[in-house]
């Protein structure tokens, strides 16, 4: 899974992923975005979710993990241009009742 953190300015940082968030590429995704959100004071991260094609249940624990590190900063998380098929596991699992989700549609 190829990802790619910007910092684009006052605070908002952008990340980039591209393939499936599952059990194989799950953990170094979350791992990666901690990291850098230890070394930056971050008050809102984009996750640019356009060329993401699959989120399997550990996906959606690391979006859950993602938020509550955000929302413990008084810092926002969202989410952009999410598939239906990723936005239909959201739904299932009720997330979207919390998350901010965004499409450029």
């Amino acid at each position: 899974m190829f990802t790619k953190i910007t910092y684009l300015e006052n605070g908002v940082s952008y990340v980039e992923a591209s393939g499936k968030l599952d059990i194989y590429n799950a953990p170094n995704y979350l791992d990666s975005i901690k990291d850098y959100l230890n070394s930056r004071s971050v008050k809102e991260l984009i996750l640019e979710f356009s060329k993401i094609s699959y989120v399997a249940s550990i996906g959606l624990r690391v979006i859950l993990e993602l938020y509550k590190i955000m929302r413990e900063r008084d810092s926002v998380l969202k989410l952009r241009n999410v598939n239906d098929e990723v936005m239909q596991a959201f739904r299932f699992a009720g997330f979207e009742k919390f998350l901010t989700i965004e499409n450029d549609n």
